[in-house]
Parts: C-alpha cells; structure tokens; sequence
C-alpha cells in the first residue's frame, strides 16, 4: 500500500486509507478515544473502523482494533500484516461479510461504494436499531462516527443505561449548543 494512495477491495466492501482519509479518520478517532496514539487504518461497508494504537499497555502497537461506531463496541482483532495479506488475497471481503455487501448493492443498485463511504444501519444499534437493516444511501465515514459519537455522549451525559427509554433531549439540538 502506498502511503498517499490508499486501497478498495470488492467493490468497496473494504477500504485501506489512504493518507488524506487516514488523517481525517484518526483525528475523530482520536477525539472519540480521548487518546493521541490512535492511527486509522481502513473501514468497512457496514462503517466498521480499524485502526492501531502506538502506546497502549495492554495491546501490541502492531495489532489491529476494531471499533463499531454504531453499537459502540471495540476490540482488538488481528494484526496489521494479516489485514495486508487478507486485503492481498482478496480474504479480507469474506472477512466483512461481503455476501450481505453484495445483496445490499443489489437491492439498492449501487455498484460500488467510494473510499471513506459506509452503509450503517438505519439506526444506530445503540439506539435500538437492528444491524441487519442498512442505510439505503451511502454515508460519510467520519460523519458516521462523528454522529454516533455525539449521540452516545449525550445519552451519557444524561445518564441513561441500556434498556432505558431515549429521552427527546438527546435530539434537541438547542440543548447541547
């Protein structure tokens, strides 16, 4: 991978960052994570991010994490060498669940997704929202986590816990100027 270029595989069902996307994608994920040591990587169709952390205890800086703007969930997944060789071998669209990719750009006659473009699910998970029920149009990846995040920072700043009936103010947009 060039470091200026980036990469898209299966029609856009993955997505290795270019430098121009990784630095938008890190500064986000760096306001999300409240860290400085997060480096973007690439994003899947389903608006997955993946990306590493240069100074962490407790992971290595050379393994790959995993964050689901939607759900709100992270990890850690696999190394930064297996994405290049899956993303090399094709391996790394069976990987994002390309079948589903594919049905998607079916029913909705898209023939590709753009770098930095995502299809999330119509709503957020953590809003209740089923992941199997995607956005019909392409969205911006970093307006996707920006969104989500700004979303699940309000429903914590109002303490409300999983299960809980969203409160109207989370939409308000004169409370949280």
């Amino acid at each position: 991978m060039s470091a200026k270029q980036g990469q898209v595989v299966a029609n856009g069902a993955f997505a290795l960052f270019g430098q121009r996307r990784r630095d938008e994608v890190t500064e986000v994920l760096t306001d999300v994570f409240g860290r400085d040591d997060v480096s973007a990587l690439a994003c899947d169709w389903r608006g997955i991010v993946y990306f590493t952390l240069s100074d962490d205890e407790e992971v290595d800086a050379d393994t790959v994490i995993g964050f689901d703007p939607s759900s709100g969930s992270s990890g850690p997944l696999t190394s930064v060498g297996d994405v290049l060789a899956a993303v090399r071998s094709g391996d790394i669209a069976e990987a994002v669940d390309v079948a589903s990719f594919d049905a998607w750009r079916t029913a909705t006659g898209t023939r590709s997704l753009d770098m930095g473009d995502c299809v999330p699910p119509a709503t957020f998970e953590f809003l209740g929202g089923d992941p199997a029920e995607r956005a019909s149009e392409p969205q911006d990846l970093v307006t996707h986590i920006a969104v989500a995040a700004a979303l699940m920072g309000r429903l914590e700043a109002l303490g409300v816990e999983p299960g809980d009936e969203i409160p109207d103010e989370v939409f308000d947009a004169e409370r949280w100027q």
